[in-house]
């Protein structure tokens, strides 16, 4: 059976309405679950752009091993700031972005999905069961 918060949040994406409270709680959940997927799997990612209207490519969803503080390195999935010459930071986790971006996260999970799973299948970590967790995550998004 497959988790809700997932199941949830698919239906958002296909356009059932939903509160924020019980979006950030659903993405807030996911980022708990793509922690630990993506700490085993240690494949980077940059994912879909998520900026805002006047700055559509300044922000995108990647996973990589993110600097959340001086102190807090770890893998996960955070927005970006996405910057030629820097490379990507991590600006907030998923629950933690602004009104304004939250349907652009939603809406963007699915190419998300699809991508990582793209992503992990030509990596060395792609016979791992976590890499089989990541393409059950993108199918349920894709339909």
């Amino acid at each position: 059976m497959e988790s809700p918060h997932l199941i949830f949040l698919r239906n958002v994406v296909n356009n059932k309405p939903a509160s924020s409270e019980k979006l950030r709680d659903a993405l807030h959940r996911l980022d708990h679950m793509l922690t630990d997927l993506t700490n085993n799997l240690r494949v980077t990612y940059g994912g879909p752009y998520v900026g805002l209207k006047h700055t559509p490519q300044q922000h995108r969803i990647c996973i990589a091993e993110q600097q959340w503080s001086l102190q807090e390195r770890g893998w996960g999935v955070a927005v970006c700031t996405s910057h030629p010459v820097h490379g990507w930071r991590a600006e907030w986790r998923l629950a933690a972005v602004s009104r304004e971006r939250l349907p652009l996260i939603v809406n963007a999970l699915p190419a998300l999905f699809a991508g990582y799973a793209a992503a992990v299948d030509v990596s060395p970590t792609a016979s791992r069961p976590s890499t089989k967790r990541i393409h059950e995550i993108a199918e349920l998004f894709a339909h």
